[in-house]
């Protein structure tokens, strides 16, 4: 008998569940009639009409990234396998490619930001600020982030032919450059001065080991040259990995706000630092280059009131994407999230602009905002 009445409890369970389902087909039938019409109209018409043929899994995949374009929304899109894979792999720091970073600018240009050193781009001779114009012959005009990145990656050994526009001569230049196993430090560390003894560090992106080596690279400074104050340079730094930024936020703040973030519905979440920060004067340097994870960092060191920021305003990308992976090894890149500097300020569209602003001339031989960061750390020190 108690067998009998789990069973009949389980039969109208998933019978209110089926009542429910097909109610809500029929819901969305009626009030999208003209839609859905429509688009049955569009698949039969390709399927009978079109001169290309087409499988059912690429409409399928084809209206699915039409959804996600349909959101106007720069940063989401449906990830097919490949640049998935690509995106996981540039998140754990190693892949084959040249050796760059590409940021797109407000006009949707794709552009080089600072080339790593010892690479294949270095040694080629790209420079910070290129237009990308061809990858492979291919025009890169409208072409998406993603997609440049997955078309410049690579089999080590293989042959990659870039043409950049370079806006300082007004030419296009074309290069050919052989790909290699790139393993991307996101930290470069060294001292500027000696008395006082001020230390430099540029982190060029957030990634999964980004945290660990900013704190090696401080160790080192602070032990093998007792560093008294630091110039933290994020110029062309486009971002990266959200919890990177926090976790290095937390080197140098002592449990105060780093970020705050909403949803969809105004569900706020507040993200603090842990552990107890370096207490040393910090200036940190900015450009219109950087983005995203950068901006959340000096936002937080900023509002805090631990570091000067010196340079141009920042980029303005004060969203947060989400990464769903799909059943057939797509994913979707989606943003869920704005956030918030710890005094609330929206950054979105609007960047964060320095204590003092120094314009830099790309190809200026004297580095303004570096000097200018070097004169207050002094200040502050001696």
């Amino acid at each position: 008998m108690k067998n009998r009445g789990i069973w009949r409890g389980l039969n109208i369970f998933f019978s209110v569940i089926g009542v429910a389902v097909t109610a809500a087909i029929i819901f969305l039938m009626i009030t999208n009639a003209a839609g859905l019409g429509t688009l049955l109209s569009v698949i039969g018409l390709v399927k009978s009409q079109s001169l290309f043929d087409i499988t059912l899994q690429e409409m399928i995949q084809g209206a699915s990234a039409g959804i996600v374009d349909s959101l106007d929304d720069p940063y989401s899109k449906l990830l097919d396998k490949q640049t998935w894979e690509d995106l996981q792999v540039r998140l754990k720091a190693e892949f084959g490619g040249i050796g760059v970073y590409i940021l797109q600018d407000e006009a949707g240009r794709l552009k080089i930001v600072n080339p790593i050193k010892g690479t294949p781009a270095y040694r080629e001779g790209l420079q910070n600020g290129d237009i990308i114009m061809r990858i492979n012959g291919e025009s890169a005009l409208n072409m998406s982030q993603d997609d440049a990145v997955h078309l410049m990656r690579g089999e080590p050994g293989t042959q990659l032919v870039l043409t950049i526009y370079r806006e300082s001569d007004g030419q296009e230049h074309e290069f050919v450059i052989i790909r290699e196993i790139i393993n991307v430090p996101s930290v470069e560390d060294r001292m500027l001065d000696d008395k006082p003894a001020i230390g430099y560090i540029k982190l060029n992106q957030f990634h999964a080991k980004s945290a660990q080596e900013m704190a090696d690279a401080l160790n080192r400074l602070l032990k093998d040259h007792r560093m008294e104050g630091l110039v933290l340079d994020l110029r062309g730094n486009g971002g990266g990995d959200f919890e990177a930024s926090i976790a290095i936020a937390s080197l140098f703040l002592d449990g105060q706000v780093v970020v705050k973030e909403a949803d969809a519905q105004n569900n706020e979440t507040v993200h603090q630092a842990s552990g107890e920060g370096l207490d040393i004067p910090l200036v940190v340097l900015v450009n219109g280059d950087s983005a995203s994870a950068s901006e959340i960092l000096a936002g937080a060191l900023q509002d805090n009131q631990r570091a000067l920021l010196v340079g141009e305003k920042t980029y303005g990308k004060g969203l947060v994407q989400t990464i769903y992976p799909l059943r057939d090894g797509s994913a979707l890149k989606l943003t869920t999230r704005k956030y918030y500097t710890p005094k609330g300020t929206d950054i979105n569209d609007i960047g964060i602009v320095p204590d003092y602003v120094v314009e830099q001339e790309p190809d200026a031989q004297t580095d303004l905002q570096l000097e200018k960061a070097v004169e207050l750390l002094k200040k502050e020190i001696l």
